[in-house]
């Protein structure tokens, strides 16, 4: 291993920790754009791990996690090295929006084109330069606008080593599927960089719970790859789950939610009412099968087909899944 790593000019020894401006654009009176990187280089031998957050611009849980985690990791207790990227779409971030100014979708354009579009060579830019330094990666980010999401892991299991990231991250849900094409995700692990992403908790909000989850899975997988000495606590199950369902409203109208994620409900439960607010009309939407709320709506306007509830379905383990949630309940109490 060099003795010295390189990120955009600057030299990062063993040992050190760093913060970056790396450029990723410039406005069209030709100032520079930057993102705020930092680089935490330990002083032993070690994987070289990116984390990203904010993919999508509005989505706020992932920074608070990408912030813990550089306010917590030392040097001097880290073997290899950590790329942060707290804020990965600038432009999104500050104008509090999932998109870039042109409406692209930052997490549809990896690995990017050096001669294409403003998307294009703003990915190409950031995957060239830190994404294929890297060994591993994980990429967070919360639910789309008008939705909540159970913290759970998305992750190609066909690739080894992202099903032992995933696995190790702690969540009870594992979606195995591959990512859309043009994903950070996707794009890495096709270099042969295994990543993983996480999905938690909802857009333009800092939410305690989701930051403390979401940064002891991170530090999880950091134990796994043996980054850091850290304390592994497994989660109370975990499925591997190979396909969602998203139930939708038959009518329009307004929701009242009667179900929330992590929640284990059974075929012909019922997860909303969809009232005429106008009128006496009652929609009554059921669950079509057993299994867990992954990601419900949040705004109680609804549309004919618009997504209502996000569903994973379980078949042999539920029995035994339901069993260890009221033992937990149990215990709270």
């Amino acid at each position: 291993m060099k003795k010295t790593f390189n990120i955009a000019g600057t030299e990062i020894q063993r040992g050190e920790s760093k913060e970056i401006r790396f450029k990723v654009s410039e406005s069209y009176i030709a100032i520079p754009t930057y993102i705020p990187v930092t680089v935490i280089r330990g002083e032993k031998k070690g994987p070289k791990v990116f984390i990203t957050a904010a993919v999508h611009g509005d989505e706020l849980n992932g920074i608070e996690i990408v912030r813990r985690l550089i306010y917590t990791m030392e040097a001097k207790h880290l073997c290899g090295t950590l790329i942060c990227i707290p804020v990965v779409n600038i432009f999104g971030f500050q104008n509090s929006s999932r998109y870039l100014p042109d409406g692209s979708d930052l997490n549809r354009v990896f690995p990017g084109n050096p001669k294409g579009n403003f998307a294009e060579r703003y990915t190409y830019t950031i995957y060239e330069h830190i994404i294929r330094k890297c060994e591993y990666g994980i990429d967070l980010h919360t639910a789309a606008v008008g939705r909540s999401n159970l913290p759970h892991i998305r992750a190609d299991i066909a690739n080894t080593d992202v099903e032992r990231m995933a696995k190790a991250f702690g969540t009870t849900i594992i979606k195995n599927e591959p990512g859309s094409m043009g994903s950070l995700r996707r794009a890495a692990t096709d270099l042969k960089i295994p990543t993983i992403l996480f999905e938690a908790g909802e857009i333009r909000k800092f939410e305690l719970a989701v930051a403390e989850r979401g940064l002891a899975g991170v530090l999880n997988v950091l134990s796994e790859l043996g980054m850091v000495q850290h304390r592994r606590a497994a989660p109370p199950f975990q499925e591997i789950v190979d396909s969602s369902k998203w139930i939708r409203a038959g009518r329009g109208g307004l929701l009242s939610i009667q179900i929330r994620p992590g929640e284990l409900i059974y075929k012909g439960d019922e997860i909303a009412f969809n009232t005429n607010p106008f009128g006496k009309e009652v929609e009554v939407i059921k669950a079509p099968f057993d299994g867990i709320v992954i990601g419900i709506a949040t705004d109680p306007t609804v549309t004919p087909g618009q997504a209502v509830c996000h569903m994973v379905e379980l078949d042999e383990n539920i029995k035994g899944i339901e069993k260890i949630l009221n033992k937990i309940a149990f215990n709270k109490k």
